[in-house]
């Protein structure tokens, strides 16, 4: 008999609003003004809230944070980086608590302690340690035009898409991202974090781009480069195109 399901796991680009302050009024300033750039990407979009970088997390009121969020039109979908007391309150109302890579309270590093120097046994040659080779994953490659509605990702390495990527399609890649066509839709590089990952393309007019998770929609491309090859990358947190 065939099962009537299947449960695996899988991987969706999902928006996350990392606070750096607990005032409510002052966010709500702040996102309305991102809202109003591309309304209609954040609109429906789903968030996870991450308070990693508070100062003060247990300042933050969380019913009022999802009020808000809510109020912009966001679908929020759980919380990281929160305290245990966020945490216990979170499952209260059924909202998911996730964890990211290097999840935790964002702290200070402690310099450590310096050890004692011991001198090498002279009676005794260690053999040298192999050198450690580090080999980047294959890259991904579609011959195929991506259309609207299809969404590719590419969980290590880089996607290469030898044609058009449609309006209305999404691209995603830990590493870099080459479309050998024109971009319409959506390109997240670096998905895992890699702010160093790029996105190429022969044709500027993607709806929105984004290198680590920092995006740049549409209505700010500089006018000069749409319709143009470009290279798109991540410099001092911001997104910066320049021409091929």
């Amino acid at each position: 008999m065939q099962e009537p399901f299947d449960l695996k796991g899988s991987s969706f680009t999902i928006l996350m609003l990392s606070l750096r302050e607990s005032n409510i009024e002052t966010i709500a300033t702040r996102l309305a003004k991102k809202v109003r750039q591309a309304p209609s990407f954040f609109r429906n979009a789903p968030v996870v809230l991450d308070f990693g970088h508070l100062p003060e997390p247990d300042q933050i009121d969380i019913s009022k944070l999802l009020d808000l969020v809510r109020e912009r039109e966001f679908i929020p979908v759980g919380i990281t980086n929160c305290t245990e007391d966020q945490q216990k309150q979170a499952e209260t109302i059924d909202l998911a608590v996730l964890t990211t890579r290097g999840s935790g309270r964002v702290q200070e590093e402690k310099p450590e302690a310096k050890q004692e120097e011991k001198r090498p046994d002279t009676d005794t040659i260690k053999p040298e340690p192999e050198p450690i080779v580090h080999t980047s994953p294959a890259a991904t490659v579609i011959t195929e035009p991506i259309r609207s509605g299809q969404r590719i990702v590419v969980e290590q390495g880089d996607l290469i898409v030898l044609a058009s990527v449609g309006s209305g399609a999404e691209v995603t890649a830990a590493g870099n991202i080459h479309v050998y066509g024109a971009l319409r839709g959506r390109a997240f590089a670096g998905n895992t974090g890699n702010s160093q990952a790029r996105i190429f393309c022969q044709q500027l007019e993607a709806e929105l781009v984004a290198v680590a998770g920092i995006y740049l929609v549409n209505e700010k491309f500089p006018d000069s480069l749409r319709s143009q090859p470009v290279h798109i990358q991540l410099q001092t947190k911001r997104i910066r195109i320049t021409p091929l």
